[in-house]
């Protein structure tokens, strides 16, 4: 990689830890174009060079962190049920760390997305694809029977999951998203795929 590149995506990190920063003392809506470059340090034009919107600023913190425990989590020999555990309890920690004024303005742009705006689904297409290839994986080496219904049981975890995480946005952080996770993963998680284990 180049220098001018180097220094490219050096730029475009100082503008996504700016949105970091300032989402911990601003509401997102109140963030505007000018805070985020004076934050990075860039000027405001360069913000047009990397994004069209705010919006796709959360898109890419959404996702930055993910892949990286992704990637972590893929690589460990664990059991099925450990892994999605992982996955899940890790995914609530990032959330929690991205904070969450983050994860409500992300749920703001799903929810009422503009045209052509994929972000919701695209998020969830990683997540529930993370989760259906652990249980694929888990049939096809025969830790869970050749007729687990694995696209209906992802939909049940990630549902639990995305339920928790709007809990935590509606209630303004008063309901605890990692907690209800964590008691998910305790209490129902092993349950489900127990049913179907050999």
């Amino acid at each position: 990689m180049g220098k001018r590149q180097e220094a490219a995506l050096e730029t475009k990190q100082k503008l996504i830890d700016a949105v970091k920063k300032l989402s911990k003392t601003k509401a997102y809506h109140e963030m505007s174009i000018d805070d985020i470059t004076q934050t990075a340090g860039v000027a405001k034009g360069t913000f047009y060079t990397y994004f069209k919107r705010r919006e796709d600023i959360i898109s890419l913190i959404a996702y930055e962190d993910f892949d990286k425990s992704l990637k972590g989590i893929v690589d460990e020999k664990l059991d099925v049920a450990e892994k999605i555990t992982l996955f899940l309890n890790d995914s609530a920690f990032i959330i929690q760390e991205n904070s969450l004024q983050i994860a409500q303005q992300w749920y703001r742009s799903v929810t009422s997305p503009l045209d052509g705006d994929t972000l919701g689904m695209d998020k969830l297409n990683y997540d529930r694809s993370f989760i259906e290839n652990c249980l694929q994986s888990a049939a096809g080496n025969g830790t869970l029977q050749s007729n687990t219904p694995i696209s209906s049981l992802s939909l049940q975890i990630i549902s639990a999951y995305y339920g928790a995480v709007a809990l935590w946005c509606m209630s303004d952080g008063e309901i605890t998203h990692t907690e209800i996770i964590k008691d998910f993963c305790k209490e129902s998680l092993s349950k489900i795929i127990n049913a179907y284990r050999r």
